[in-house]
């Protein structure tokens, strides 16, 4: 394994991984085949954390209008 693929985080049905064109640059894709990337995820993140913090508010929000419908 070389250290792009270790660095791939995979967490609550998204991975964070580097970047191919700005590898200190993380990106969030969907874990698996297919999928859209909401425009809240989409972009460039500075860390792990900060990923990770809003794929939990994304996913928060989500499960929320849901219980409302």
């Amino acid at each position: 394994m070389d250290a792009r693929t270790e660095s791939i985080l995979n967490y609550r049905g998204y991975e964070i991984k580097p970047d191919k064109q700005y590898p200190s640059m993380l990106v969030v894709v969907t874990a698996g085949k297919g999928g859209k990337i909401p425009n809240v995820l989409s972009g460039l993140f500075t860390s792990k954390g900060l990923a990770k913090q809003l794929i939990d508010q994304y996913l928060t929000g989500k499960n929320n209008a849901e219980a409302i419908k």
